[in-house]
């Protein structure tokens, strides 16, 4: 998604300079949120293609090939089929890859592609026990669509609570009760400690030395940064590849943007690394219009957002139920803002089936909106 965005900020500054595309994916770029959300309820697969006009921008794409190395002195890189090209501006957009289990279960799906859907949604029409491992967004997600589409779905994961460190406990309190309701069965406080197959299911064992059988198993546990190929060719990294406010790494015709990069704004004190949609195409746009020569600053505060049943959530900022959290609901647990303070600042908000208000909320943020008391935060955005 990073990579489509960048060519559409290549083309705005410069129509004609020659675009290559390199993915390890056997497929275009493709939008990756319907993979746990749309694509199993109304979506078609054919609409989640990021667009179909790569030719007549002049950009060669280079599927089912990786990069295995890059040389900054001679502007080239070389690819695992022995191919080697040379470059004016780079971006690595190399995203992340799935933390894995403990075990030898080779079924275990990671879920992060296309083909990882493709799998599940194969599985899903035999009648399948699917366990999912982390409570995250895509363990959310996926409990949640595959439970509406009549699936047998076990949760297991290591917090106290589902979504425990996203939001306050009545609200997770809430939201387990509407799993529950749905038929998901909820395992928390249980760490996986190994998974392996054995008769043709995965059977994982916890950290109490219990197990738990299962058909499938999907597992979102986290991305770890692709930052290998950036490392080995000097150019700075922490967590992800360090860029300027411009988007370039430390060596000045390569820039890096989506997943991998790690960025700074200047209404924040720390760094950010974002693995989210709004990040991907903002992001990916700039380092392209700056590959061509923009000279922009990217500035944007992304936000993000989930589908879970009938509830739905668009976020943007910190958002860490260890923070003092104000609700302000019109009524609970179906339409509410939810403010994340830090010594009495707005540093995140979440409108909670509240539509349209993502730009009052990152203006809250970015502005370093502080309050004496949380109760006058009370009717600032939505409808409460």
């Amino acid at each position: 998604m990073t990579a489509s965005a960048a060519i559409g900020g290549i083309r705005r500054n410069d129509k004609t300079g020659a675009i290559g595309l390199f993915s390890s994916d056997r497929y275009p770029p493709y939008n990756r949120p319907p993979l746990s959300k749309k694509l199993w309820i109304d979506e078609r697969l054919e609409d989640i293609w990021c667009r179909s006009d790569f030719a007549s921008l002049g950009v060669t794409e280079h599927l089912t090939t990786s990069i295995t190395h890059l040389d900054p002195n001679t502007h080239s890189v070389e690819d695992d089929k022995g191919g080697t090209w040379t470059y004016g501006k780079l971006l690595l957009a190399t995203g992340g890859s799935p933390r894995r289990l403990s075990g030898q279960d080779p079924g275990v799906v990671y879920f992060r592609n296309l083909d990882d859907y493709l799998k599940v949604y194969q599985a899903t029409k035999n009648d399948a026990h699917v366990v999912i491992v982390g409570a995250g967004f895509i363990g959310s997600e996926l409990a949640a669509v595959l439970s509406m589409r009549g699936v047998r779905v076990t949760m297991v994961f290591p917090e106290t609570h589902l979504l425990a460190s996203r939001f306050p406990r009545d609200l997770t309190k809430y939201l387990e009760q509407v799993y529950q309701q749905h038929g998901v069965q909820l395992l928390a406080g249980h760490k996986v400690t190994d998974v392996e197959r054995r008769g043709g299911q995965s059977v994982l064992t916890f950290g109490d030395g219990t197990s738990l059988t299962g058909d499938l198993v999907v597992a979102g546990i986290g991305l770890k940064p692709n930052t290998e190929l950036a490392d080995k060719a000097g150019i700075e990294i922490g967590d992800g590849i360090l860029v300027n406010a411009q988007l370039q790494t430390s060596v000045g015709d390569i820039f890096a943007a989506g997943d991998v990069a790690s960025f700074r704004l200047p209404h924040l004190s720390h760094r950010l690394r974002l693995e989210h949609e709004d990040n991907a195409m903002v992001q990916g746009r700039m380092a392209g219009e700056n590959m061509a020569g923009a000279g922009k600053s990217y500035l944007h505060l992304p936000f993000f957002y989930s589908d879970l049943y009938t509830m739905g959530y668009e976020a943007v900022g910190t958002i860490d139920s260890q923070l003092e959290v104000y609700a302000d609901w019109t009524s609970f647990g179906e339409e509410g803002v939810l403010y994340y303070l830090n010594n009495r600042q707005v540093v995140g908000v979440v409108n909670w089936n509240v539509w349209d208000s993502i730009p009052a909320a990152r203006q809250l943020i970015t502005e370093g909106l502080t309050v004496d008391h949380p109760k006058e935060l009370k009717g600032r955005i939505g409808s409460p």
